[in-house]
């Protein structure tokens, strides 16, 4: 077996193909061509490693629209089912998909997309020809689980010509942390790249102190019992005190917050509906349609906080969330890494997202924090992650200047973009309709739900000031749709200043015009209004709708 080696440096970046509408993004291309040159070189069994929310689907997806021939995608959970179903179609429109979970059995499909618990029955395993191009494992960290072994066994056989085998992961390393054995990886980005690139949320994180002594801890399989961490989360009052850190920290944010038992999961959504916060709390024996409708709340903002225990940590995906609560102490940097990446997707309006974490202890160096997974001091992280690294920039400019004996005088530009940071965070309103509106000045820039509520698709639209519209883009999710559209505004000549998410003049008291513009139209003006907070108010007027 070929050990886990370090990511290729030389990658060749061809320009970025255009795919049903869908612009691919840079590092997207780089992993591609990573994969590409690593199967040219010989390499049959390739790890990509993205954060999550920064489109390991879509890369899979055109991996398989490139190479042709039929593919297999083996997911573990029917959410993944359903993503990679979607993506796939969405990338490659003409390729027929088709799934094999449960009573679904289309195993004679172009592309099928497989429960791998369905999959690793016998009897339906025995059913698929194994003639496929293409292999993808999803969440590839699962790998050294039976079921994968078997199904892997039989579709690529490491002792006979094979097809390409590409798993994708967040995180790669099996629990108990070591390497997934047999894969190479071929390419990766950390979390901390996602954030200094814009494609990721920055991130906040406020620790909060519990009176327990989190060393009394014991170990089984290599993380902690669940029953010691219920009891002394309770004998701690953490349902108390999470209830008020939110109220004082995080309120009317969306949160997620994680346990390690189902009684203390319901034990928090209790102590938060105490103090008057919408909150619920769902487990693996929550009804399946339940779940479901408490998550369709927390999408509405009716509920703000779900507490869950081992349902949200991976599959779910809903960018709106703000916060997440750890609530659930571990040893297993990709248990926490997974948790983490329930905050750190984008989402028009949102500007960080906060972890309270109950459970990081400077006691205890064995227990993963944000700070740990991400290399980063601790009190660093309460300003962000952005800030962080801006200091940490600082603190090594300082430091070669003192090395070469020079006195550097540093002028700090509040307002300034990163220079690691090529794309500023673009400032979206949200109109009637729930759409997204940017202003470009003598146009609007639109992102427009499908008129079905049961479609979760997005189009892009440019809207002149005159009514005109044309459309950019159609059928995306809303992160694509998303990224189409900032890349779009970003490009538009004279944009810049007017989309920035951290222009300078946003902060600046409402020009006379403006006032004047507001008054015409009838628009409540609020003392001490701010230019931003104007221009907010007629780009919404103007894209036809209130707030």
């Amino acid at each position: 077996m070929k050990s886990t080696s370090p990511a290729r440096t030389a990658v060749v970046t061809p320009p970025a193909p255009r795919t049903s509408g869908l612009n691919l993004r840079p590092y997207q291309v780089e992993a591609l061509s990573a994969v590409e040159s690593a199967a040219l070189a010989g390499q049959r069994r390739s790890l990509v490693v993205l954060p999550c929310g920064m489109g390991k689907t879509v890369v899979f997806a055109e991996l398989i629209r490139r190479r042709g021939g039929r593919a297999i995608v083996l997911a573990h959970r029917d959410e993944l089912v359903g993503q990679a179903r979607d993506k796939i179609s969405m990338v490659a429109p003409g390729m027929g998909v088709g799934v094999v979970k449960a009573e679904q059995d289309h195993h004679d499909a172009q592309v099928v997309v497989a429960s791998v618990q369905t999959l690793s029955r016998e009897t339906r395993l025995n059913r698929i020809m194994p003639d496929f191009r293409t292999v993808v494992i999803d969440e590839a960290h699962h790998l050294s689980a039976d079921s994968y072994q078997r199904v892997l066994e039989y579709l690529a056989p490491e002792d006979e010509r094979r097809p390409l085998v590409l798993g994708v992961t967040a995180t790669p390393e099996r629990s108990d942390g070591e390497p997934l054995e047999g894969f190479e990886i071929v390419y990766r980005k950390s979390i901390l790249d996602g954030i200094r690139e814009r494609y990721l949320c920055d991130l906040k994180a406020l620790q909060v102190r519990l009176k327990a002594d989190f060393r009394g801890l014991h170990q089984r399989a290599g993380d902690f019992i669940d029953s010691e961490v219920e009891a002394m989360m309770l004998e701690a009052g953490a349902p108390e005190h999470a209830a008020r850190a939110y109220r004082e920290h995080a309120d009317g944010r969306k949160a997620i917050l994680f346990t390690t038992t189902v009684a203390l999961a319901h034990e928090m959504a209790a102590a938060f509906k105490a103090v008057g916060i919408a909150a619920e709390a769902i487990d693996a024996g929550t009804p399946l349609e339940v779940r479901r409708d408490v998550l369709a709340r927390l999408r509405s903002g009716s509920v703000r906080v779900v507490a869950n225990c081992g349902v949200l940590t991976e599959g779910f995906d809903e960018p709106s969330v703000e916060c997440i609560i750890m609530a659930r102490p571990t040893r297993s940097r990709l248990l926490f890494t997974q948790m983490l990446g329930r905050v750190t997707r984008l989402f028009p309006g949102k500007t960080d997202g906060l972890v309270l974490d109950l459970v990081g202890s400077f006691d205890r160096h064995d227990l993963m924090t944000v700070a740990a997974v991400l290399a980063l001091k601790p009190a660093a992280l309460r300003d962000g992650v952005l800030a962080a690294l801006d200091e940490q920039e600082r603190e090594e400019q300082a430091a070669q200047a003192a090395q070469a004996g020079a006195l550097v005088a540093q002028r700090v530009d509040l307002f300034r973009v990163h220079p690691a940071l090529p794309r500023p965070g673009v400032h979206w309103v949200k109109v009637a309709g729930g759409r997204f509106v940017v202003s470009l000045g003598e146009e609007n820039l639109m992102m427009v739900p499908a008129a079905d509520p049961t479609v979760t698709t997005w189009r892009v639209i440019r809207r002149s000031r005159q009514g005109v519209e044309r459309v950019l883009a159609d059928g995306l999710s809303l992160e694509y749709a998303q990224g189409t559209a900032e890349d779009y505004a970003r490009n538009t000549a004279n944009a810049g200043a007017l989309v920035n998410v951290d222009a300078p003049w946003r902060t600046e008291p409402a020009s006379d015009k403006q006032i004047a513009t507001l008054q015409r139209y009838r628009i409540p003006i609020a003392p001490g209004m701010t230019k931003g907070q104007a221009a907010d108010l007629l780009t919404a007027r103007f894209a036809g709708g209130g707030r």
